[in-house]
């Protein structure tokens, strides 16, 4: 088994790239593979709760239902706390599965992980 982490720097604007790490963390999860997502810039509103239903790529795929079988099955989203705070994405904002983490952290995961950045 192997760890992964998708990094995701673009929200809303960018479906195609949303709905594609999401999809892909999915399929790496339903490998049985340890998966974390990382959110930076302004994909962190993709963390605000009822945001990220809307999002669907030319290809159909909707965001939600890849995020929803993330969810189910405890992957960690974290989100990162300056850019959070920038964009005024509070604690209270978040959905399940979501918390707050800055770069060290990300380091971290990065040490241990293949990282996947969209």
């Amino acid at each position: 088994m192997s760890s992964f982490v998708f990094v995701l720097t673009r929200g809303m604007e960018d479906p195609t790239r949303v709905c594609r790490a999401l999809q892909l963390a999915k399929v790496a999860k339903e490998k049985g593979h340890d998966v974390e997502i990382f959110l930076t810039d302004d994909a962190v509103f993709l963390a605000k709760q009822g945001l990220i239903d809307h999002v669907i790529a030319p290809t159909g795929d909707e965001a939600i239902s890849h995020l929803g079988y993330l969810m189910a099955n405890n992957v960690t989203i974290h989100v990162c706390t300056p850019c959070a705070e920038t964009r005024q994405v509070l604690e209270g904002d978040l959905i399940e599965n979501a918390r707050f983490g800055k770069a060290p952290y990300l380091i971290d995961l990065a040490e241990k992980s293949t990282v996947f950045t969209f």
